[in-house]
């Protein structure tokens, strides 16, 4: 790194974070996958969240190997995923932010595409694109074509491949297919909010921070490319679905409304659809979850509980709603959209 007039190091360009608990080799496979790329300027922090010994002296390893690129935060105890990314930011000294699974695999080339966009138009947010592979034990390295589940996962859906300062298309585009994974965004560290935090103690975390990042970085970049290969284990936050997690589920986006009311963004129609839309589907899915879980009291409140939730969520009513799904031709979406809150209603 060149030093400074105040003779301390540079800043990094960019912060790669990751947390780490309890992941096994697929930690070696992630950061061979970031460091063979040779791209300078670049800081790994990792957080040791209480993870097993092994874990720890692969992270010893690594730090030694790569003092000058790789800085490694302990927790005392094991905190979660959330508490280690709040100690990610607060750590990270990189004028761009990448939260990077410990057991993902980086594509190659994908700093050095990254680098080009962030040199040539220095945008609040990157956002890229993933595909997904089985967990495969013994395989070291990308992964092989027979384990790859989806090949590429479009995680934005709007105009590509060009500097857009439109918040507002950046929020339809990110909420048209709810892909809010922290490791398809990249920040810029000045428009990340002063007090946003992941919320201790909860799953959901990323759609609880992430479209509320984007409210405040509105200049974005989307690049169709694949940049991270997502590691595909057994037991997902999604086909584990408990009432804890339900409830983590539900309270994510909850006041988001009131955000999007308070923020300088235009009250633009595809805008405040696609956020409406994809609330009621997941209140919708929400409820069906909850159905599905073994039978226990206070089913009413839980009921109620959701709905006022998704009111405090979603910037249009029940009934705006149903009209914009009429005016859009959506019309199975009307039918399920009416029938559902009628019996949510009784």
């Amino acid at each position: 790194m060149n030093p400074m007039n105040t003779g301390q190091p540079a800043a990094p360009w960019l912060s790669i974070l990751l947390p780490v608990f309890n992941v096994g080799a697929a930690l070696d496979d992630c950061l061979r996958s970031i460091l063979d790329q040779d791209m300078d300027g670049i800081e790994l922090v990792l957080v040791d969240d209480a993870t097993s010994p092994s874990d720890g002296r692969r992270l010893d390893l690594w730090r030694s190997r790569r003092p000058d690129s790789i800085r490694v935060v302990t927790h005392a105890g094991n905190l979660g995923v959330a508490a280690a990314r709040n100690t990610l930011l607060s750590e990270a000294r990189g004028t761009y932010l990448w939260f990077v699974d410990p057991d993902d695999v980086m594509e190659a080339g994908s700093l050095a595409s990254l680098k080009r966009i962030v040199d040539a138009f220095r945008p609040d947010m990157v956002v890229c694109d993933f595909r997904t592979f089985a967990d495969m034990p013994g395989s070291p390295g990308s992964p092989p074509a027979a384990s790859v589940l989806r090949p590429h996962v479009q995680t934005f859906k709007g105009r590509s491949n060009e500097l857009s300062h439109s918040a507002e298309a950046l929020i339809a585009g990110l909420f048209r297919t709810g892909q809010f994974h922290p490791w398809t965004k990249i920040v810029r560290r000045s428009a990340w909010p002063a007090t946003l935090r992941f919320p201790v103690g909860r799953v959901f975390e990323d759609l609880a921070v992430f479209p509320r990042v984007a409210l405040a970085a509105p200049i974005h970049y989307h690049v169709p490319e694949v940049w991270i290969s997502y590691r595909q284990r057994e037991g997902s936050v999604l086909a584990t679905l408990d009432q804890k997690k339900l409830d983590d589920w539900t309270l994510a986006l909850t006041g988001f409304a009131q955000d999007l009311r308070s923020s300088p963004l235009r009250q633009d129609a595809d805008m405040l659809f696609e956020v409406a839309h994809f609330c009621a589907r997941t209140l919708l899915r929400a409820v069906r979850r909850d159905h599905r879980l073994p039978l226990r009291p206070g089913e009413r409140e839980r009921m109620r509980t959701y709905v006022e939730r998704w009111r405090a969520s979603s910037p249009m009513d029940a009934e705006a709603l149903t009209r914009a799904y009429v005016a859009r031709g959506m019309l199975g979406r009307w039918a399920q959209w009416r029938w559902k809150m009628w019996r949510l209603a009784k």
